[in-house]
């Protein structure tokens, strides 16, 4: 009966000492940028994880803007794009991303437009 307990024991602290931090809701954060240039949005702050919502941009035709997790490669993007030569269709902005504390979230130019970018966050806590 002993060993039975200290096996329980053991694997109830093996769990706890393993598990996952939860999340508490701490805020909703609206982003944007009218600059033409790359440009610095935000970095979750320790201790925190951001889930991104929504985003988008007020350009058209065939104009489309990009993000960045590292401020070069593009991650997502709002906007059009170019499909079949001369037919544009809307980049949705249905995706959804989660960011570890320390990302940096960039806003790439938009090619050649000057153009109003958002991003739509939650931000929650990291509870051990």
């Amino acid at each position: 009966m002993k060993r039975l307990y200290i096996f329980i024991i053991t694997i109830f602290l093996t769990t706890v000492a393993f598990s996952q931090g939860n999340l508490q809701f701490n805020q909703v954060l609206l982003l944007s940028t009218n600059q033409n240039s790359s440009i610095l949005l935000g970095t979750v702050p320790a201790g925190k994880t951001w889930k991104i919502e929504g985003y988008g941009t007020n350009l058209t035709s065939y104009n489309s803007c990009d993000f960045s997790f590292n401020g070069v490669e593009p991650a997502f993007r709002a906007g059009t794009t170019n499909i079949y030569q001369n037919n544009y269709a809307y980049v949705s902005s249905t995706q959804q991303f989660w960011l570890p504390a320390g990302t940096p979230l960039h806003a790439i130019a938009c090619n050649g437009a000057v153009g109003y970018r958002w991003v739509s966050i939650i931000e929650f806590n990291i509870i051990p």
